[in-house]
């Protein structure tokens, strides 16, 4: 069977041509979600460099899977030349696919203790292809600025030719140093422990055709309207608030306020680190927890955190629990939405929550597919999300987000978010481009961190998103 030929699109043979020019020069490359950071991969492991000898490092399991799939199966010319180092594969057999093969596909953990073992077998890989590169970075805690194995990892890739590639190099994480915490942009963290590398970012590519393949996806705001929500959201802001103040004023009174410079989210990034009391630490970290637990769990399961001595003073949990309705607010809203479209994507983060909007759907016949943590053969999932018209709705909780696209869904429901914005942008792209819908409810400090997030994403990747009004225009 004769595999298909692919003409490179101009924003590609760009990028190819640039590595070729830095042969050598260790290399970061930014390239959107859908681009084809796997062909770049494979044009670089086939075409351009046909006789080195390359290791490949993907993040996870599944993402090896994937990429070794693609690159016997895509374009061929490696079927031979390709072996694996991973969790699956024998230690035997890791021995002799690095004795005889000329690209290895690993993970970081099996590379490491691979490694520590023999350094020597690694003597003929010139080239160090890193998937995925931003995810060596933490994105807080720890003693050093890198996750686990990285630290221990990147110091035997001295000599050899470093290329790392991510679709987002635009993130800030938090680095702690001696009693301090300091906000550091990703890509200089990067630059840091990648010593001289070179950048090729998305601003780069304009010129070329780059605009004809990038996927608009189109962000708006869905509130949602629950007055006891709106209550309990209230009362909980003022805890957070005078709690952080207890925070402030006992810094303060010890003289240490400069740990945290004024700003709150320093509070709850060291907060582990800080000379106040432990009651403090507790209650302000229970809060902010209970507030992201009433945005994002049905009322049952978060009525349990009200029993607390503290909250117990603030709520009476008898008289919540008799005025929430069972079902949220919000699973209401995913019902509506996924009524009127064929197929609908539902992103949660709790397994309470996946359980529930499966139940409330499936009760109004509409056809439910699920994939969590429990999940065995996703691929099969999205196979059937995809290819069958009867399935009509496919929810999710927070589990292969970074590796799954599934660009067949209509609209795609995020019921709650989180802070940090370059895992929001990923999840968003996973329909690779298209209708986004964030559930809110309307009057909450939910609200204004949606407002927060969907400005900052609108200034770090201007590319591909624009956000929708609720008249349906657009705001650029």
């Amino acid at each position: 069977m004769t595999k298909p030929k692919y003409t490179p699109r101009g924003y590609q043979t760009y990028i190819l041509d640039r590595v070729s020019e830095l042969e050598n020069t260790p290399l970061l490359l930014e390239l959107d979600c859908g681009l084809g950071k796997r062909f770049i991969t494979h044009q670089l492991v086939a075409e351009k460099f046909p006789e080195t000898g390359v290791l490949i490092i993907v993040h996870s399991s599944s993402s090896l899977v994937e990429t070794v799939d693609y690159l016997k199966g895509e374009y061929g010319g490696l079927e031979d030349d390709l072996g694996e180092l991973s969790s699956r594969i024998r230690s035997g057999y890791r021995k002799m696919n690095l004795r005889e093969k000329r690209v290895i596909v690993a993970t970081p953990q099996v590379l490491a203790s691979t490694f520590q073992k023999d350094p020597s077998v690694f003597d003929r890989f010139k080239i160090v292809l890193i998937n995925e590169v931003d995810t060596l970075v933490r994105r807080a805690g720890g003693r050093t600025a890198l996750v686990f194995p990285w630290p221990t990892l990147l110091p035997y890739f001295s000599g050899k030719w470093v290329i790392g590639m991510s679709g987002t190099l635009r993130d800030d994480h938090a680095v702690f140093t001696q009693e301090q915490v300091e906000i550091r942009d990703e890509l200089a963290t990067l630059k840091e422990y990648i010593p001289g590398a070179q950048v090729i970012s998305m601003e780069d590519l304009y010129g070329t055709d780059v605009e004809d393949y990038l996927e608009p996806t189109f962000l708006k705001v869905s509130t949602v309207n629950d007055p006891k929500i709106r209550s309990i959201s209230k009362v909980l802001d003022e805890l957070v608030r005078n709690t952080r103040i207890e925070i402030m004023n006992e810094l303060e009174e010890d003289g240490n306020l400069d740990m945290v410079d004024g700003d709150s989210r320093r509070i709850h990034l060291l907060l582990e680190r800080l000379p106040v009391t432990d009651e403090l630490k507790g209650r302000y970290s229970g809060l902010l927890m209970l507030r992201k637990y009433i945005y994002a769990m049905p009322p049952k399961q978060f009525l349990r955190m009200f029993y607390s001595e503290y909250i117990k003073h603030y709520f009476n949990v008898n008289d919540l629990r008799k005025a929430f309705p069972a079902v949220s607010a919000k699973t209401t809203r995913v019902l509506e939405i996924a009524l009127e479209h064929k197929k609908t994507l539902v992103l949660t983060s709790y397994l309470e929550m996946v359980s529930q909007i499966q139940e409330v759907l499936e009760k109004s016949g509409l056809s439910v597919l699920t994939i969590t943590g429990k999940t065995r053969d996703k691929g099969e999932v999205l196979r059937s999300f995809r290819e069958d018209e009867d399935k009509h709705v496919l929810v999710m909780s927070p589990v292969g987000e970074r590796d799954l696209d599934i660009p067949h869904a209509e609209v795609m429901v995020v019921c709650d978010s989180i802070n940090t914005t370059k895992t929001m942008y990923q999840k968003f792209k996973r329909t690779r481009g298209g209708l986004v819908l964030l559930l809110v409810y309307s009057g909450t400090s939910e609200e204004r961190k949606i407002d927060r997030l969907m400005n900052t994403i609108l200034k770090r990747y201007p590319w591909s998103t624009a956000i929708m009004e609720s008249n349906g225009e657009t705001l650029d």
